[in-house]
C-alpha cells in the first residue's frame, strides 16, 4: 500500500502545498549514488504537481544556518546539478507555483507559511544545523528582512528521525546540552524535533502554531534513512504557494 505513494502531503495550509517524496518515487537527489535516473524522477514529480521542472528552486545545502529569499532569477537553480543549487539550508518565496526543494533522509524539515503576507518557506534541519540553530536564525532573519509578525506564521514539522530511533552517545549529549537542548534529550534519545520547537519558541512561536508529524524515516518504509536502513536515496521536501 505505501509503495503506491509517491509523495505524502502535510496539512499546513489551504493557500500552499507542502509534501515530502517517498521512496517509491526514489532517490531526488545528485550527491548519491552518482545521480542514478534523478532527472526522470524530479520531471515524474513536476508531471504529478503540473509544474514546470525549471520552476522547481534546490538548495546547495550543507548543514548550514542560512537562508535565502527565492526571486524570480533563482527559478530552476540546482535543477540539473547540486552544486548549482541556491547555497543555503533554508529558503523562502512570495512567488507562486515555485517549489522550494530541500534533501533529506532523517534530518528535520520544516515547513512554513504566513498566510497573511503569502510566503512560504522550508528550512533543512539536521543535527548540525539543528545545533547552530538553523530554524531560530532563518525565521528570525526572515521576520526582520520582511517586517512580519512572528504570530502570522505556520510551522509544519515534517517526517524525520524521531526520539525512539536516535540514541545518543556522550559525545553527543554534550553537544546537544552545550547548544541548550537538554530538554530534548530524555532517557538517552534525542528528539530534534523538540530541539527545533524549542527554538521557534524563543521566536514568540506558540505552540498552536506548530504541528509535529510523528512519522519517523527510520522506522516507516515510505521514506529513506541514512540510520540503521542506510539505503542509497534522498528524499525531497517540498513547499510552494497555489
Amino acid at each position: 500500500m505505501y509503495m503506491k505513494e509517491l509523495f505524502v502531503k502535510h496539512p499546513l495550509s489551504e493557500q500552499c502545498v507542502a509534501l515530502t517524496t517517498t521512496t517509491a518515487l526514489g532517490n531526488l537527489a545528485y550527491q548519491v549514488d552518482e545521480g542514478k535516473d534523478v532527472k526522470e524522477h524530479r520531471n515524474l514529480l513536476a508531471e504529478l504537481l503540473f509544474i514546470l521542472p525549471n520552476r522547481f528552486t534546490y538548495v546547495h545545502q550543507s548543514h548550514s544556518d542560512k537562508v535565502m529569499k527565492v526571486t524570480p532569477s533563482d527559478f530552476g537553480k540546482g535543477k540539473d546539478s547540486f552544486e548549482d543549487g541556491m547555497e543555503c539550508d533554508a529558503l523562502y518565496t512570495y512567488e507562486k507555483g515555485v517549489p522550494l526543494c530541500i534533501f533529506h533522509a532523517d534530518c528535520v524539515p520544516i515547513f512554513f507559511i504566513n498566510e497573511k503576507a503569502s510566503l512560504v518557506g522550508i528550512v533543512h534541519a539536521g543535527f548540525k544545523g539543528t545545533m547552530k540553530h538553523v530554524a531560530y536564525k532563518a525565521i528570525n532573519e526572515i521576520i526582520n528582512n520582511e517586517k512580519l509578525n512572528i504570530k502570522d506564521f505556520k510551522f509544519f514539522i515534517g517526517p524525520f528521525r524521531q526520539p525512539k530511533s536516535f540514541v545518543v552517545d556522550e559525545i553527543a549529549k554534550d553537544t546537544i546540552i552545550e547548544a541548550g537542548f537538554k530538554l530534548a534529550i530524555k532517557d538517552g534519545h534525542f528528539d530534534n524535533g523538540l530541539a527545533n520547537v524549542m527554538d521557534l519558541r524563543k521566536l514568540g512561536v506558540k505552540d498552536s502554531q506548530i504541528v509535529v508529524s510523528d512519522y519517523d524515516t527510520v522506522s516507516d518504509d515510505r521514506f529513506y534513512s541514512a540510520y540503521l536502513k542506510t539505503p542509497v536515496g534522498r528524499l525531497v521536501s517540498l513547499i510552494y504557494l497555489k
